[in-house]
């Protein structure tokens, strides 16, 4: 897997980048963590021309304390595709 960091305040922008690029949401989950925090996670997955395996990415959001954190986790399918989207930003 290959992991990238974005900022927590990137995250909603991610959501919708996804959206409008018409990759397949394929589950998230979310709920409390560490007793006061919260958390997090989106998976979408894209077909891609001419590889076996689809590309997929997952968002990875939390806030513990008031800290927030976020990046993504990504197979190496997805890793062009998303870079070339976050080249926008």
């Amino acid at each position: 897997m290959i992991y990238r960091e974005i900022l927590p305040s990137q995250a909603d922008l991610f959501q919708s980048i996804m959206k409008d690029n018409q990759w397949e949401m394929v589950s998230q989950d979310g709920g409390q963590s560490e007793f006061i925090g919260w958390a997090y996670i989106m998976h979408w997955r894209c077909t891609v021309e001419g590889e076996e395996k689809a590309a997929e990415v997952w968002l990875h959001f939390s806030e513990n304390q008031g800290v927030q954190a976020s990046h993504l986790e990504m197979n190496p399918q997805a890793k062009p595709l998303i870079d070339a989207l976050l080249s926008e930003w």
